[in-house]
């Protein structure tokens, strides 16, 4: 009877939401379906007369619709029924700007005389009627330009066009181009820095009856360089046409038009090669292991970055290092012993002819005069044997330490060892594989000895993909330089991992902090998410934002006034990201939106999570925030209210103060997904099935946006 009372209860309430969101527009759900198109711009009965003398001047015809992505055409009429028109083509932009000059043709086409004023009606219509309709019509008064016979119109370029000079192609044209109605013998195209076009400083030049002159990219330059404009900078350069005519045929002169033009790039700055010097030699020495081999250049400019490279010609074998905008590049002589012998199969002290040369990445700003040098590079020398690293003290074989966060600094064992080799800095080798393929390297320092704490044993584990799992991790000591040591022996040590915040690091410069922690064998972030991009840095570009819904938002109001508590609520597909790869599955695991390493949580997660807890919520609700039934947090998880989103341009989430909703990885049907929800007025955790694909692709309904809760991978 309980649970009865309690259904009709929250379907009562759901019914009475949805008729409360229906009467108030901020909370229309149905604002992605079918929407009406209302004119903005120009307001009816505006009137328009068209200046000749101002052909660049823009009138914008606007509209709005609260569906967005609607392709649309903007109709002009001279009567309401359009018996007489002009269509023009908008695409999906909401507003249409013609010039002086472009909405004269208009009224050109419709057969209104020269100087006419008229009545101008104007619609537009959804080109898809299934997505939008427009019922309105507006009137405005306008009038044609009272365009001169002979009046010179203005053509190519546009106003405020810009024109970029490329000095590759010298002979590429600049056109400019003009018409007439007139017969005109005498056009004269004229350009000048100033818009008063003073006699010195104006290129003039005669264009007889031709209405079009091109200039070569280089005369163009070359004028802007006398007129004192330098290489790589943007100059302003005004434009007109004139004419002559005569008593029965008189020419008016054009208006005056703007366009941008930046001259061609500087002459490239040269790149000079300095050391090591020409046929030089460089004689690695292991004595001498950590020294750095230095490569250096100079080149007098900015903005360019360096790659620098040393090739084999006898082998066609190469290593590039990219530098930056730095003139040099070190290189340890062990790091660089190590290179010619797995890059160039060096063998120890062979000496090889190399070419080194540094490449610019912008060829137009730097090129270097002497394009290769050769340098003699020799390898260590070989020596009669290796020195053996014997390990005196340590961590027995297979010792097991469960690592602990508060006692990150505690030495829980120290390694020692014996070695006759001088002028060696040590490193610690380790690796998942017992064979020690694709180990990690942590250096050391020239002392022979380490000491293990907690956290340098958490940063080996972590580094071999194990944060917080237990793992056995096989471990030696080496050193930098190999040929004058051989490692130790390989030991085992079988690590549980920390149970610290983690660090979400996708974004460098604002670093998210979560707590976490251990529910039965699953590890849980004990907050909600709050990632605004993928973990690779892709943008949510999910199919929400397609149809102008939002992928992601966040909320606060007087009770969380700290955004970070709530964290970010998701819509599904934004949440899995392949969302279209989840099924009815419930132990599906998809990473989504969380961290490298981490998942969206899944049914089967969840439903263990119920059975740690007993079925009882308050052992994992937070101890504050919570109307109604409050939590004791005593499993950690500190779920917080939130409430969800029932669409994602909605103001504000329902029941933010007494209730949380978690997305899963399960799919219910073609157009829901399962989510868990805890409520502040009982101590249940409860699986629900919601709406949460876009209208495109389910029943008409818009995708709701809830928090995630991410759990660690354990495998």
């Amino acid at each position: 009877m309980y649970r009865l009372i309690r259904n009709i209860a929250i379907a009562a309430l759901f019914i009475s939401a949805l008729w409360a969101s229906s009467c108030n527009k901020e909370n229309d759900f149905y604002e992605v379906g079918r929407q009406p198109v209302s004119l903005t711009r120009p307001q009816a009965d505006t009137v328009i007369i068209l200046d000749y003398e101002q052909p660049d001047s823009l009138f914008t015809f606007a509209w709005s619709s609260r569906r967005h992505f609607i392709n649309y055409k903007l109709h002009f009429g001279l009567d309401e029924a359009f018996t007489t028109s002009c269509e023009q083509d908008p695409g999906v932009s909401e507003s249409w700007k013609l010039t002086t000059m472009q909405l004269d043709s208009v009224l050109s086409s419709m057969k209104v005389g020269i100087g006419e004023t008229v009545r101008l009606y104007w619609t537009v219509t959804v080109v898809d009627p299934t997505v939008g309709w427009c019922d309105e019509v507006r009137q405005l008064t306008i009038t044609r330009c009272d365009l001169p016979t002979g009046l010179i119109l203005l053509t190519s370029p546009e106003n405020e066009a810009e024109i970029l000079l490329d000095k590759k192609t010298p002979e590429a044209e600049v056109a400019f181009s003009w018409e007439c109605s007139s017969t005109v013998p005498d056009y004269k195209l004229l350009l000048s820095l100033d818009p008063l076009f003073p006699e010195e400083g104006t290129l003039s030049t005669e264009c007889g009856s031709e209405t079009s002159h091109a200039f070569t990219t280089q005369e163009m330059d070359e004028w802007l360089a006398a007129d004192g404009v330098e290489k790589n900078t943007a100059a302003t350069v005004y434009w007109k046409v004139t004419g002559t005519g005569d008593l029965n045929n008189p020419i008016e002169n054009s208006s005056v038009r703007e366009v941008s033009i930046r001259r061609v790039t500087k002459d490239p700055v040269a790149l000079t090669l300095a050391a090591p010097e020409a046929d030089g030699e460089v004689l690695l020495d292991a004595d001498l292991a950590e020294e750095n081999v230095r490569f250096e250049w100079s080149c007098d400019t900015t903005g360019v970055d360096y790659t620098l490279r040393l090739y084999d010609a006898e082998f066609e074998k190469e290593a590039t290092f990219e530098t930056g905008e730095e003139c040099h590049f070190e290189i340890s002589q062990s790091d660089l012993d190590l290179l010619l012998e797995q890059t160039f199969g060096m063998v120890a002290s062979q000496k090889k002819k190399f070419v080194w040369n540094v490449v610019p990445s912008d060829p137009e700003r730097a090129t270097a005069e002497e394009e290769d040098r050769t340098v003699i590079i020799r390898r260590f020398e070989a020596v009669t044997a290796a020195d053996p690293i014997t390990l005196t003290e340590g961590p027995a074989d297979g010792a097991e330490f469960h690592l602990d966060y508060g006692s990150r600094d505690e030495v829980l064992a120290t390694a020692a060892w014996e070695c006759n080799a001088r002028n060696v800095t040590y490193a610690l080798e380790y690796s998942l594989d017992a064979e020690m393929n694709a180990p990690k390297v942590r250096p050391l320092t020239t002392e022979k000895s380490v000491e293990m704490t907690h956290a340098l044993l958490d940063g080996l584990l972590s580094d071999l993909g194990g944060a917080y799992l237990t793992r056995t991790i096989y471990w030696r000591i080496t050193s930098t330089v190999n040929i004058k040591t051989m490692p130790s022996e390989i030991r085992s040590l079988r690590l549980t991992g920390m149970l610290r915040p983690y660090t979400d690091l996708r974004d460098p410069e604002n670093p998210e902090v979560y707590e976490v922690v251990k529910i039965g064998e699953d590890f849980w972030m004990a907050e909600n998410l709050r990632a605004m991009k993928y973990s690779d840095g892709t943008a949510f570009t999910t199919v929400d934002e397609i149809y102008g819904n939002p992928a992601a938002k966040s909320y606060t109001d007087e009770l969380i006034a700290d955004p970070k508590i709530r964290g970010v609520y998701y819509s599904w597909p934004t949440a899995l990201r392949t969302y279209d790869e989840a099924t009815d599955a419930e132990d599906t695991r998809m990473q989504g939106v969380c961290p490298d390493g981490w998942h969206v949580s899944t049914m089967q997660e969840w439903r263990a999570l119920q059975t740690a807890a007993g079925s009882d919520a308050t052992r994992i609700k937070s101890a504050q925030y919570w109307t109604g039934n409050t939590g004791t947090n005593e499993l950690g998880l500190d779920i917080v209210p939130a409430g969800k989103f029932w669409h994602g341009n909605v103001g504000a989430p329902d029941n933010a103060v007494d209730k949380a909703s978690f997305w899963t990885t399960t799919k219910a049907n073609a157009t829901t997904a399962q989510m868990f929800e805890v409520f502040g007025w009982s101590n249940e955790i409860v699986p629900w099935n919601f709406n949460s694909r876009p209208w495109s692709e389910g029943d008409g309904t818009a995708s709701m946006l809830v928090n995630v809760r991410c759990v660690r991978d354990r495998d």
